[in-house]
């Protein structure tokens, strides 16, 4: 063995029983001697052949050597250098300065980083992202032009972002010849970040350049930084960066590099780069993770629990790796304790701990960097019941201006703890876990409750400003819409938030307002009859106006219920019970426009079941009293409900006339608003195409519905849309047009199913059945069909599903 080869692994070793002697790490020598720790690691493992006397000096203090044993450490190190030559060193090799000096002959070795971490065995749902990230290398090592050679993986805290870098980073190391660089930005570190510069430092240390050589100009550092990875082909892996001023100066100059960065920002102003978003688990991706820290077994024995526990941890990878690592050190807890414990929302952040691990921290780093605004925007924004939400919403609850709220938005977005839907934003679930307990902490109780009064306060204003669009004859002074579709916009976008707000108002005794809102909300809720929840909606108001002692209100309101739950929920029977009360109601006030309408909604109920000789009574009754109190609308409403009376009995021709005179009043408008009379004129054509079907004139009465459907759909009118698109279909099948047939119904059943609406989803299969049974070697699809209309009849109670129920049931007997 060479001379030196003894002298050099006589050092390393003695270096490194030395230093565990004494107790020190490698970062601990380090910061005592002045070195750097990848110098220190290249001793130890007898990679430097001569460290510099001073170099050798330090370390000897650091190890606090004396006398003989000092001697021998330095006497140990010391050889004679090597001759070089350093402008002569090529351009792909990174000349070692003099204490990491390795190779004689007068050239200089390269140094080769690989400074990844350890990955984590149990990366799940990530493929994809990885699966682009190998490609973009690929492009990148093989020098194609224009490829990105910067990639921002970007994302709210605990996302996965650094595992997915270090990962990757793995994945893609043979790529890169070079060697790999990783750099902790500590963007996200309470004590601030990294400072470029220093960064640099680190970057050049790691490809072997002394601190000695270190330049102590940045610009200096990232000159020499650009120079060395010039023809060099790295991976540089940046984590955890604060911003693009943090990031440009560290990033290689080379077309055969590629830098990973990860930032909670998604660093727009990076030129040229390519961003990643990375988005919360997919069910299946966090049940494989927890499979993966727990054990397959485990996991598969609770199946249902598991599901719940990556639910209850909002599928953030790191909360899901803090619940397997609490049910990997308890053996003895099964999955469903810990779900029991997650259950609690006071106690759920507390609960996702484990050793280091901590979700309430990743939040707190981000939220100890807001401006006094913005955070108090970020706490107040956790009072908004919905899921999402907008600025002017977020304005009215943190008591600021909407440019103010709209800013501070963007910059929680940008701080990576609000995320964006559209042009929406909204919180994860543990994040507003989070902002509801810095709102507890940080306000008194007083302020919370006049922040959340004020924001249901504006929410029920809207929502009766949006509703009263739709009124036939509006008081639309000083409304923030422009037209009724603009209202219709605004109401099916925050709904979740003031159908919450009506509630709480209910809950709080706030009468006056639910009975406001929910009157104004009644021409609406005709187009967006199966959107939202009417029956409730309408209940409240009930309550409410019976609580505030105003049967006015309370005829009105019954009328409205009774409608939602016959028309939205197919519940004749509590349909007419509500209808009874109105029309017993009305008559006592004398009220007679609430009276009229109580008895043509009953009417509507009893051409349903079949009662068409009741129905026809209450229409006319209904009808002379509108014409008495000289109410044209409610006078043509009667008129086409009495229609459908005549045509129940089979008196097509009296029921078309009507219908016709229906129409034309319609199109006229009178008064309606813009959607108001586009529904109503479609309802009048649905009408009249009944007629016609009932005539036979099967081909007429499909253009009617053909033309119905399109009003329905510039409405928004879902509901109705598929129910044009049923009758449609049937009279195609009249017709015999069976390919179009099938395909119309179809398209109801879709709509349908979209809208849950079981009872029409059942007669749409019904009807596919029968299509089916009449084609040759279709039989087992009808059969399957039938057995579908079953199941959606469910347990339905009314007269019409209990003879569909019995009709197929016989079907599947004889099939």
């Amino acid at each position: 063995m060479p001379k030196s080869q003894v002298r050099r692994d006589q050092f390393g070793g003695l270096l490194r029983t030395l230093r565990l002697e004494r107790r020190l790490t490698q970062e601990e020598l380090a910061e005592a001697s002045g070195s750097s720790v990848r110098g220190i690691r290249e001793m130890e493992r007898g990679r430097v052949r001569s460290p510099q006397r001073r170099t050798v000096v330090l370390l000897a203090d650091a190890l606090r050597l004396a006398g003989a044993d000092r001697d021998r450490f330095v006497a140990l190190a010391r050889v004679e250098r090597q001759p070089h030559d350093r402008a002569a060193v090529p351009d792909d090799r990174v000349a070692v300065p003099d204490d990491l000096a390795e190779v004689p002959d007068d050239r200089q070795a390269v140094v080769v980083p690989g400074e990844l971490p350890a990955a984590v065995p149990d990366l799940a749902g990530r493929a994809e992202i990885l699966e682009r990230l190998s490609a973009l290398a690929a492009d990148v090592t093989a020098g194609r032009p224009d490829t990105a050679s910067v990639v921002v993986l970007h994302g709210p805290p605990g996302i996965g972002k650094t595992s997915l870098a270090v990962a990757a980073g793995h994945r893609l190391s043979p790529a890169f010849a070079g060697g790999q660089l990783f750099v902790d930005l500590q963007g996200a570190s309470p004590d601030g970040p990294v400072d470029p510069a220093e960064a640099l430092a680190g970057l050049l240390r790691s490809l072997g350049v002394p601190d000695s050589r270190v330049p102590v100009s940045p610009a200096e550092r990232g000159g020499l930084f650009r120079t060395l990875t010039r023809d060099r082909p790295l991976l540089v892996v940046l984590d955890n960066a604060a911003s693009e001023a943090q990031v440009r100066p560290l990033l290689p100059a080379g077309r055969g590099c590629l830098a990973l960065v990860t930032c909670r920002r998604p660093l727009t102003g990076l030129a040229g780069a390519v961003r990643l978003p990375l988005d919360v688990l997919a069910p299946a991706a966090g049940r494989l993770l927890l499979a993966a820290i727990v054990g397959a077994d485990r996991i598969a024995a609770e199946p249902v629990a598991a599901d719940q526990l990556v639910k209850l941890c909002g599928r953030l990878p790191l909360a899901v790796r803090i619940a397997g690592n609490r049910l990997a050190s308890r053996p003895q807890w099964s999955v469903g304790w810990l779900v029991d414990l997650l259950r609690d929302q006071r106690r759920r952040l507390t609960v996702l701990t484990a050793g280091d691990l901590d979700v309430r921290s990743a939040f707190e780093v981000s939220y100890r960097q807001l401006d006094p605004m913005t955070a108090r925007v970020f706490r107040r924004a956790s009072l908004i019941p919905g899921t999402d939400f907008e600025p002017a919403l977020v304005a009215a609850v943190a008591g600021t201006g909407e440019e103010t709220a709209a800013a501070a938005l963007e910059e929680l977005v940008e701080a990576g703890v609000l995320l964006t839907v559209g042009d929406r934003y909204q919180f994860h679930d543990l994040v507003r876990l989070y902002a509801q307990e810095r709102l507890d902490a940080e306000e008194q109780q007083a302020c919370r409750t006049a922040a959340h009064d004020q924001m249901v306060g504006w929410l029920l204003r809207r929502t009766r400003q949006a509703g009263l669009m739709f009124e036939p004859v509006a008081c639309r002074v000083d409304s923030p819409f422009d037209d009724d579709r603009t209202a219709a916009y605004w109401l099916d976008r925050e709904s979740g938030n003031w159908l919450a707000a009506l509630r709480d108002a209910a809950r709080r005794g706030r009468h006056a307002d639910v009975v406001a809102v929910t009157r104004a909300l009644h021409w609406y809720s005709d187009a967006n009859s199966h959107r939202h929840s009417w029956d409730e909606i309408f209940s409240l108001g009930v309550a409410a106006a019976r609580a505030a002692g105003s049967p006015r209100d309370e005829a009105v309101l019954l009328n409205f219920l009774g409608w939602a739950r016959y028309f939205c929920r197919d519940r004749n029977t509590d349909g007419l019970a509500a209808l009874a009360r109105a029309l017993e109601l009305a008559r006592r006030i004398e009220d007679r426009r609430e009276e009229a309408w109580a008895l043509t909604y009953t009417a509507a109920i009893l051409i349903r079941i079949g009662r068409g000789g009741p129905a026809i009574d209450h229409c006319r009754r209904a009808v002379g009293l509108f014409r008495e109190i000289g109410y044209a609308l409610g006078e043509h409403s009667a008129a086409s409900a009495l229609g459908g009376a005549l045509a129940a009995l089979g008196r097509f021709s009296e029921a078309a006339e009507l219908h016709r005179d229906v129409l034309a009043f319609y199109v006229q408008g009178n008064g309606l608003s813009r959607t108001g009379a586009a529904v109503a004129r479609a309802g009048a054509m649905m009408s009249l195409g009944a007629d016609l079907a009932g005539m036979g004139r099967w081909r007429n009465a499909a253009d009617e519905y053909a033309r119905a459907r399109r009003v329905f759909n510039l409405c928004g009118a879902t509901f109705s849309e598929a129910i044009a698109i049923h009758r449609y279909g049937l009279a195609l099948q009249a017709l015999g047009e069976v390919a179009a047939a099938a395909e119309a119904l179809r398209a109801a059943l879709a709509l349908y199913a979209a809208l849950s609406c079981p009872w029409w989803e059942a007669q749409t299969l019904s009807a596919l059945a029968a299509l089916a049974g009449s084609a040759p070697g279709r039989a087992a699809d009808a059969r399957l069909l039938r057995q579908r209309a079953l199941d959606r009849c469910g347990e339905l109670d009314a007269p019409e599903v209990r003879t569909l129920r019995a009709t197929l049931r016989r079907e599947l007997a004889e099939s």
